[in-house]
């Protein structure tokens, strides 16, 4: 006798050789999803290791911009380059996800034991129960796609604002140093100033001693600052994940106070609640947990095996259905569909904590940004000024006899330390930009734009 099932859904198995795993259209979504958030044009796609090194080699020939110290980052982070590949994995688990179950190919032969033919049986079974359980799949397998994107995009931005925030910094320390050249160049005309003043008669040894004294500290103070500038270049370098010599990295932009324009916080956590990617993970993450459940609970039925059956012996045919089941009577799939409604209520209790850490995080960067800039606006507009003046003021009546040499001396004192806060100052400005861009998740030109300008860029 010989058996053979064929499955009514056996044109359908053909369809599965056909498949393929291509995560490019994935791949291109996180970089969208990047690009909105930081405004960089390119993310390294595995495969391309070629074309990045290209990339990276161009923007870093004629000095480099904040945004294109971004773009290196996001091109060469070598952690970054590993999570990418954690798309391709999950695009190859969908399509895994949308596939059959390959058929089973039975054979067996039996020997009459009181003579007589041999009867020989051969079946091809294929669960039909899948084509049930296949949409419900497929839509669990595209979450986990979308979240996985959402999650590798999210950590680009975080390493986006990280390499930001490197290049400020060491812009603040090339300006310490330049402000420190300059306190310099101050205090060295001081000295000249008590010199003269000293062959007037009209200065001590004492006040050339302390004047040499300032000098001299300024001296110390540009040495430390120009090592400082070196080693903020090196922890730029670390950020960008390239080994050019620190001396070689040119720094394109200047540390300038942004734009006096302010910004609404409850245009900010409404721009955050849009489009932080870590809260569309976790909103994702409940539509994959939602995803998942009614596929549980299809499970109670498992296997459900039809075809037709074909029977040979001695010459006779016999034709019929045939059709096998799996009963449910012990495992009826209850654990796993109890596990199932533990992880849809996991992923609420997360998507209300990560929205209730957002809320927080866009306020804590809304309020050093907005203190930061007013310290900074404080700074240039009146105290930086004030001193200027105040010294001006001092040495005039210093050189003409009318003041003490000590006054000066003071004014000068002040006016160095203002010029270092100053650059602080601006310091903190431009580091809580990434902080808010990140918290935000969308660029400081979005952030600062109207409503109405910006309302399409934000989309």
């Amino acid at each position: 006798m010989s058996v053979i099932r064929t499955t009514v859904a056996g044109g359908l198995l053909l369809l599965g050789g056909c498949a393929s795993v291509d995560p490019t259209p994935d791949y291109r979504r996180a970089q969208d999803e990047v690009t909105a958030a930081t405004g960089a044009k390119a993310l390294y796609r595995p495969g391309e290791e070629a074309q990045a090194a290209e990339q990276v080699t161009r923007l870093l020939k004629d000095g480099l911009t904040s945004q294109e110290a971004v773009q290196v980052a996001l091109l060469n982070n070598h952690g970054l380059q590993a999570l990418l590949f954690e798309i391709g994995m999950r695009r190859a688990g969908a399509v895994q996800a949308g596939l059959l179950s390959n058929p089973s190919l039975e054979a067996l032969v039996r020997f009459p034991v009181d003579g007589g033919s041999a009867t020989t049986e051969g079946g091809l079974l294929q669960n039909l129960i899948e084509l049930w359980h296949l949409p419900a799949r497929r839509r669990a397998a595209e979450s986990r796609v979308d979240r996985t994107v959402l999650e590798v995009a999210h950590r680009a931005v975080g390493i986006a604002a990280r390499a930001k925030a490197a290049y400020f910094a060491a812009l603040a320390a090339r300006s310490s140093l330049s402000v420190a050249e300059k306190n310099l160049e101050t205090a060295r005309g001081f000295l000249e100033l008590t010199r003269e003043r000293q062959a007037a008669g009209a200065a001590t040894q004492v006040d050339v001693n302390a004047a040499r004294s300032r000098f001299l500290e300024q001296q110390v103070l540009v040495r430390t600052t120009r090592f400082a500038a070196l080693d903020s270049k090196r922890r730029l370098a670390l950020a960008l994940g390239i080994a050019t010599p620190v001396e070689q990295i040119a720094l394109a932009d200047a540390l300038v106070a942004t734009p006096d324009r302010s910004l609404d916080l409850q245009r900010l956590l409404s721009v955050a609640q849009r489009h932080r990617l870590d809260l569309r993970s976790a909103q994702k993450d409940v539509e994959v947990a939602g995803n998942v459940l009614p596929l549980e609970r299809r499970l109670v039925w498992r296997s459900v095996r039809a075809g037709l059956a074909v029977e040979s012996q001695g010459g006779d045919l016999a034709l019929g259905p045939a059709i096998e089941l799996e009963l449910p009577i012990f495992d009826q799939n209850q654990a796993k569909i109890a596990k199932a409604e533990y992880r849809y209520a996991q992923a609420q209790r997360r998507l209300e904590g990560v929205s209730a850490h957002v809320v927080q995080e866009v306020r804590g960067a809304y309020e050093r940004y907005a203190m930061a800039q007013d310290t900074a606006r404080l700074y240039r507009t009146e105290l930086l000024p004030l001193r200027e003046a105040s010294l001006g003021l001092a040495r005039e009546a210093f050189a003409a006899g009318k003041t003490g040499f000590l006054s000066v001396l003071e004014a000068q004192d002040r006016l160095l330390a203002t010029r270092r806060e100053y650059v602080d100052r601006l310091e903190a400005v431009a580091l809580s930009i990434p902080g808010l861009e990140a918290a935000c998740g969308r660029p400081l030109d979005v952030l600062l734009g109207s409503d109405a300008a910006g309302g399409d860029r934000e989309r």
